[in-house]
């Protein structure tokens, strides 16, 4: 039920722009008795009142060849920031050859004595560097890091960890053994909304609940279902916890793909992708603090427009005294949003009428966007709180879950495949349609219901 408009994503770099995806979830909270919630938990601050050398840090991925790169927009503000120099000092770069990352190091004017690795092995082999940070593509993240990881540096990587729930795994068990402390680049935790929610929820407000073109290519790693989806599916777990007992179907609607080059605007080829643009699932959430045993969960993402003047992302979480939602006019994609034009809002039962939640960044609001998340994450780092970012062990839970959920799909196919040649027909074809890649952000879609 997708519609036939045109999709676009640069084909030179499919997330140089936000990926807008219309999507509404609904958690259903459902009551028994009534409850009471107990009081917020509140973490113990770590003492940094101590003065420490700064954290020496290497980046893998930061190009001279694109200005506009994640690395640089994203990590490379709060490092150079006051804040940053304060806590962290870039040391060396490692890129694709040592004359890449010489270039790197004079296009964004770090000091001279910043070393220049054109190899993983070098750059774990330098005894100065105690983190690496890694913002390369996803299918790069595992050979790149792996060195650094066994030689027990601190590592962080982007979302996804690796192409897949193996490798991610590999990483995750060699640092184990080599002892480094780990980061994965998942933003999502530390976006105004996310905040607020989780707040929201704790207060007892709604009461306790109980009910590019290798996008395209889902060997890569990096795709609709890792990225796209994959970001949405961690910052909401974030808030209500880790869904189970998953139910899923997952189907490809619109499989061709035209790739627009990104300096003529013209087709230059058209590619099938093997990567699902349809997923609906199903499942529970687990009980905690704020939320009994057995929450409902039901969600629906798509690759397409959202329905004319309709949200792109809906959120609602029922309650037994009040109900919240989220929505956001045009993008999903939260941690990349400017946020102006997603809105909160608490319907509260007792009262009969729909109050509107105020929020905002309330730090490292003089750094660019991209970086104020990131920011958030280096600083626990630093304090040592590892409790407040994801690490290796973390991401293998996620890439779990995605596997888990292509997994399926692909058992049920070879299902459907063998029922029907078993009956002398043809197997379904997926069904057909004409999307595109490059040129503008694209669109996709998503409905959940109970």
């Amino acid at each position: 039920m997708t519609s036939n408009l045109s999709h676009h994503i640069p084909a030179a770099s499919l997330w140089s722009t936000p990926t807008f995806i219309a999507f509404l979830i609904t958690v259903f909270l459902a009551f028994g008795s009534a409850q009471v919630l107990r009081s917020r938990r509140t973490d113990k601050a770590l003492n940094t009142s101590k003065m420490v050398p700064p954290i020496r840090v290497a980046i893998i991925g930061l190009s001279a060849n694109a200005v506009t790169d994640w690395a640089s927009r994203a990590h490379l503000p709060y490092f150079l920031s006051p804040a940053g120099r304060s806590r962290y000092q870039i040391v060396a770069l490692c890129n694709s050859d040592v004359a890449s990352a010489k270039r790197s190091i004079k296009m964004f004017n770090l000091p001279p004595e910043t070393r220049a690795y054109g190899s993983p092995e070098d750059l774990a082999a330098d005894p100065d560097v105690q983190l690496v940070v890694c913002s390369t593509r996803v299918d790069k993240h595992f050979n790149t890091t792996l060195p650094s990881v066994k030689a027990g540096k601190d590592v962080l990587v982007e979302w996804p960890l690796a192409e897949n729930v193996g490798k991610a795994r590999e990483l995750a068990e060699e640092a184990k053994k080599a002892g480094g402390r780990t980061l994965v680049g998942l933003q999502g935790w530390y976006i105004p909304t996310t905040l607020k929610l989780k707040e929201i929820i704790a207060s007892g407000r709604i009461a306790v609940s109980d009910g590019l073109k290798y996008f395209a290519q889902r060997k890569v790693g990096g795709n609709f279902v890792t990225i796209g989806f994959g970001h949405v599916w961690d910052w909401v777990q974030n808030v209500v916890g880790d869904v189970q007992n998953i139910q899923s179907r997952l189907q490809i609607q619109r499989p061709e793909l035209n790739v627009i080059d990104s300096y003529t605007g013209r087709v230059s080829e058209i590619i099938k992708s093997d990567v699902p643009d349809l997923i609906a699932l199903t499942g529970t959430l687990p009980g905690s603090e704020h939320i009994v045993e057995g929450a409902t969960f039901s969600m629906k993402f798509r690759r397409a427009r959202a329905f004319q003047g309709e949200p792109a992302l809906v959120w609602t979480i029922y309650g037994e005294k009040g109900e919240i939602r989220l929505t956001a006019a045009v993008d999903t994609m939260l941690q990349v949003s400017q946020l102006a034009d997603v809105t909160i809002e608490i319907d509260d039962f007792a009262r009969h009428r729909v109050e509107r939640v105020d929020f905002r960044w309330e730090k490292y609001t003089e750094l660019p966007l991209l970086s104020r998340s990131y920011a958030s994450i280096y600083e626990a780092y630093a304090k040592g709180e590892t409790g407040k970012y994801g690490d290796f062990d973390y991401a293998v839970r996620r890439h779990a879950q995605l596997d888990g959920l292509l997994d399926s799909w692909d058992a049920s196919k070879k299902a459907a495949a063998d029922s029907a040649s078993s009956n002398g027909r043809p197997a379904h074809e997926e069904l057909r349609g004409i999307s595109y890649v490059g040129g503008a952000p694209m669109d996709t879609c998503c409905r959940i219901k109970l």
